[in-house]
């Protein structure tokens, strides 16, 4: 009842006078001018149309203007507008009576409208009085326009100014301004309103273009440099870029407003998120959803059947690309206050499929919403597809541009060498463990890892987990070396392990061993367990880095999918007859694009190798690894050998100078 006398007090501001003895003015010779006052967000253009419904005379009384003597305007068909007013229902009351039963002329049509007290009985659903009297008015307007204008714009036809739009008109009365039939191009939104005009007068836009805004979580300098301090709630944690490691969870925000729904019978608001390849929508359980202070409770619609009853929301995924892209489609957004907050937040992870490097990983966003108040919305609705259309591409939708985010992902390629960068020296069987600590942010209920010694699972190189244990690669004789040898395994007994050696002359003459491979290569690092946690809320997790990589023939390996973070290189088994090199720390930092518009920002890695800067044109980074020989110590006696012989012979020659010395002395004598 009380939003019924709110919207009768809208719908007249002054009280249609029939028939009074008051002062009158020039009636329906006066020129008036109707300001259009646009929305400042509106890029689109319009045409305004103004119809005189009401006329009559300009007459003054007690202080105030209204009209008397009043007869159906020049812009309307009066006879079949009576006929509808009286068909509507909205318009009857507690005992289904019209308002308008009575009525036949413009004068008996306007005193119903001044009498709020059966408006005040009134039935209304999901309409207001106002907006279902200006439908059934526009429903039935004649061909004469009393007045129009256009928002004004440039020689090509690109909006210049999207302030008021004048509309001179002729002639006091009620008008019914609105935009042309089918002249507003694009996603914008139609309006229509009435207004008195008995001078100038000013009408605001009812209608708008929806906006909304997407933001990515991330953990950023400002949380290293205080220490890991983290609040994944303040808004200084969220922007249009961020990194992040293969496996990691990556956690979206997007905010909106409810519509200015009025004048509609129903409004479709359906959020549209699409990912790249290498991002893995967490689920529809991932999704949260408020609007002010209210937590709403979403259902997931698949292709399975009907949705689940009672939902204020339902997350659609998308056909054929269920992993990565779905919907939000609200069943009831006219039920929420105009102008209240939306936020959205859910996650994805990163997958073996991101793009590496200073391109990154987009995830886009939309909106289709009702654009029109003059279309039957309400006979669109799919019962078994809450929110969505029956048939949507008949169906009459804006949809707003993309918003994106970039999320981006960097690479460490090490090329391992013997004593020489150069080809020839290529060093294969070392085995490297890289090491760290990053951080991500995560939601509601995202499923994330962490180390342990009793844990159940293991981290793949995909960044996905499992709880397979690793099979290990095992090694079977087969036969021995010869000079034709250049492939297979040797044995180092000392060390206890099996190696592929440097020079194929290595294997003349020694037990030849064939690999037979497990699973170990597809695991990150075959020694260390996780377990499994439910986040519950938006949180700060870290994420223990550990993947373990050997150098093949090519001697390379390449650590993929790292984001910002500190780590420690380590050579954990070194090929025989090297010596190991010593631990290297790593610091990998981020800067990413302020802003994201089209999808190709690019963003800035920088890397340190023990302190060093290391240079990259592309965002992924490649340092040698050099392995010195060991020391050549001669073989076992062969040292004291040679000095056996070499004192030997200074003694035998001593003992000939001597003898020589002695046989002239005595010849002397």
């Amino acid at each position: 009842m009380k939003r019924v006398k709110r919207i009768v007090s809208i719908l007249l501001a002054a009280v249609l006078v029939l028939g009074m003895s008051v002062t009158a003015f020039a009636a329906d010779t006066l020129t008036h001018t109707i300001t259009v006052q646009q929305n400042s967000d509106d890029k689109t253009k319009h045409t305004y149309e103004a119809y005189q419904i009401f006329k009559g005379d300009l007459v003054e009384t007690d202080g105030n203007k209204v009209l008397s003597n009043i007869e159906w305007g020049s812009g309307v068909d009066g006879s079949k507008l009576l006929e509808a007013l009286k068909g509507e229902t909205a318009f009857n009351d507690e005992e289904n009576n019209n308002a308008f039963k009575d009525c036949e002329t413009a004068a008996q049509v306007a005193k119903v409208l001044s009498d709020r007290e059966l408006f005040q009985s009134s039935s209304v659903d999901n309409t207001t009085l106002t907006d279902t009297f200006a439908k059934l008015v526009e429903a039935n307007l004649s061909t004469t326009v009393a007045g129009s204008a256009t928002t004004k714009t440039n020689e090509d036809g690109e909006i210049v100014e999207t302030g008021n739009v004048e509309i001179e008109v002729t002639g006091s009365g009620y008008y019914l301004v609105k935009d042309k039939d089918k002249s507003v191009a694009g996603d914008g939104a139609y309006t229509r309103f009435m207004l008195q005009v008995v001078g100038d007068a000013t009408a605001v836009v009812k209608s708008e273009v929806p906006t909304g805004d997407k933001k990515v979580f991330y953990y950023g300098k400002d949380a290293y440099e205080n220490g890991g301090e983290y609040d994944p709630t303040d808004n200084k944690n969220l922007a249009e870029s961020n990194n992040a490691g293969l496996g990691d969870h990556v956690s979206f925000q997007i905010t909106s407003k409810v519509p200015n729904y009025t004048g509609y019978d129903y409004y479709y608001f359906i959020m549209n998120d699409t990912m790249a390849e290498g991002l893995t929508f967490d689920g529809a359980g991932t999704v949260s959803v408020t609007i002010g202070n209210a937590t709403l409770t979403g259902g997931v619609v698949g292709a399975e059947g009907p949705a689940p009853a009672n939902a204020d929301y339902y997350v659609y995924p998308v056909e054929g690309n269920e992993e990565h892209a779905f919907r939000i489609a609200f069943t009831d957004i006219m039920k929420y206050e105009i102008g209240a907050q939306i936020t959205v937040r859910y996650s994805a992870t990163i997958n073996e499929n991101a793009i590496i490097g200073s391109s990154g990983n987009e995830n886009s966003w939309s909106l289709d919403y009702s654009k029109d108040p003059n279309e039957e919305y309400e006979g669109t609705k799919d019962e078994n597809k809450p929110g969505l259309p029956l048939n949507e591409e008949n169906t009459v939708l804006g949809q707003t541009p993309e918003e994106k985010t970039l999320t981006y992902l960097t690479q460490l390629d090490i090329m391992k060498y013997a004593n020489e960068a150069v080809e020839k020296n290529l060093l294969p069987g070392a085995e490297f463990t890289l090491t760290g600590t990053s951080h991500q942010v995560v939601l509601n209920t995202v499923e994330y890892f962490s180390k342990a010694d009793n844990g159940t699972f293991w981290k793949l190189l995909d960044g996905t987990y499992t709880e397979k244990a690793p099979i290990l690669d095992t090694y079977r004789e087969n036969g021995r070396g010869d000079e034709n040898t250049t492939e297979g395994y040797l044995y180092d007994e000392s060390r206890g392990v099996y190696y592929v050696p440097q020079n194929v002359k290595d294997y003349n003459g020694k037990t030849l061993y064939t690999r037979v491979e497990g699973t170990e290569s597809l695991y990150a690092d075959t020694t260390v367990k996780y377990v499994k946690t439910t986040a519950t809320e938006t949180t700060l997790v870290p994420t223990d880095v550990s993947i373990k990589l050997t150098t093949g023939r090519d001697g390379k390996i390449s650590f993929k999918g790292l984001g910002e973070g500190i780590y420690t290189l380590t050579e954990t088994v070194t090929p025989a007859g090297y010596n190991t090199i010593d631990p290297i720390q790593i610091v990998i930092t981020f800067d990413g694009p302020d802003s994201v518009n089209d999808g190709t920002e690019t963003c800035t890695w920088t890397m340190t190798w023990n302190g060093v800067a290391v240079d990259s044109s592309n965002g992924v980074f490649s340092q040698n690894v050099i392995n010195n020989g060991g020391s050549l110590l001669p073989s076992t006696g062969g040292i004291g050998t040679t000095i056996f012989y070499v004192v030997g012979g200074i003694l035998v020659l001593a003992a000939v100078v001597l003898l020589v010395t002695k046989k002239r002395m005595s010849a002397e004598k």
